[in-house]
């Protein structure tokens, strides 16, 4: 049996359309905008959104946070195991950082959030 006589000429234009159809949708999953736009601030008493697009230190309570070249971090913290501040910088849209014994979050905000195998 020869492949012309297992496939009919509409068999051959269903895989191509079929084709198309996923060379063009995965284009436009990595035209999502992702572009970080702001950076919110949860505490027990406040939940605040600050823009990533201006350089500050902010003191709330007990931790630091740094937001420069349009990333954020908790910089400093009194907490016992430092693991807010061995985060590090956040800079996608939807990563997250927390000093949980002192009950502060920060979030990366944007139009789309970015999920990796950590935050899935």
């Amino acid at each position: 049996m020869s492949i012309r006589e297992m496939f009919k000429s509409g068999d051959i234009l269903l895989v191509a359309v079929i084709f198309v159809i996923a060379l063009l949708w995965s284009q436009c999953d990595d035209e999502k905008n992702t572009e970080p736009q702001s950076l919110r601030i949860v505490t027990a008493h406040t939940d605040d959104t600050i823009s990533l697009f201006r350089d500050t230190v902010i003191t709330l309570e007990r931790v630091t946070i740094e937001v420069n070249n349009e990333q954020a971090a908790i910089t400093g913290s009194d907490c016992c195991t430092q693991q807010c501040v061995r985060t590090g910088y956040i800079s996608n849209a939807g990563q997250m950082s927390a000093c949980m014994p002192n009950g502060i979050w920060i979030e990366i905000l944007g139009s789309e959030k970015e999920t990796d195998a950590i935050s899935y």
